[in-house]
């Protein structure tokens, strides 16, 4: 049975410079076999948490937004790729938004003491994707941690990341170096029944 590659498009701009490394790195997952699902963060109402703690209760959000209709992809995918630029110095809004609802995870895995992915699942696997319009050194070390805890909480392995700085205007992405590259092999992985590692 094929794996499915969740893909997350995680920036306000449509078909941006991190939004081409996503569709890169899918359609690799698709020429390796994979079903693809793409999600355009942008397009829906996800609201910020608001700490109600209402989720430590059932491991379920209280808010009724489109979050509702990410919650079970994010469940069920095999693989999951989140594309979110920096900005300010940090994750984009409608990525980090999207993180802080994956708070009733969090409740389910420390709280209600459950596993998000059922025992026995093969090992869901997870690939962070961006670009910086700078070059600074540290540009990309706090966006990298909310991504590091989101693949933690969401029990899947982070096998790879891309990271591109110095890319700010539209379609850049183009000419840095190697990036197609990686995107493919990063999609190729995470399509792969076998194992992550490679």
């Amino acid at each position: 049975m094929a794996r499915i590659v969740l893909g997350i498009a995680g920036s306000p701009r449509r078909q941006g410079n991190t939004e081409t490394l996503l569709d890169w790195v899918l359609a690799a997952a698709q020429e390796s076999g994979a079903e693809v699902v793409k999600i355009r963060l942008r397009q829906l109402n996800i609201r910020g948490c608001v700490a109600c703690e209402g989720c430590l209760d059932d491991g379920a959000c209280v808010q009724r937004d489109d979050m509702q209709e990410l919650y079970p992809h994010l469940r069920e995918a095999d693989s999951i790729v989140l594309a979110a630029p920096i900005f300010s110095m940090g994750m984009a809004a409608q990525a980090k938004a999207m993180v802080d609802r994956c708070q009733p995870f969090w409740a389910i895995k420390y709280v209600l003491r459950q596993r998000v992915v059922p025992e026995g699942r093969p090992e869901r696997r997870g690939a962070y994707l961006c670009a910086a319009g700078t070059t600074f050194d540290d540009v990309f070390d706090g966006a990298r941690q909310v991504a590091d805890y989101f693949f933690h909480v969401l029990e899947a392995k982070k096998i790879g990341e891309l990271l591109c700085p110095g890319v700010d205007a539209k379609g850049e992405i183009l000419d840095f170096e190697g990036a197609r590259e990686v995107a493919a092999d990063l999609g190729r992985r995470l399509a792969d029944e076998s194992s992550g590692e490679g």
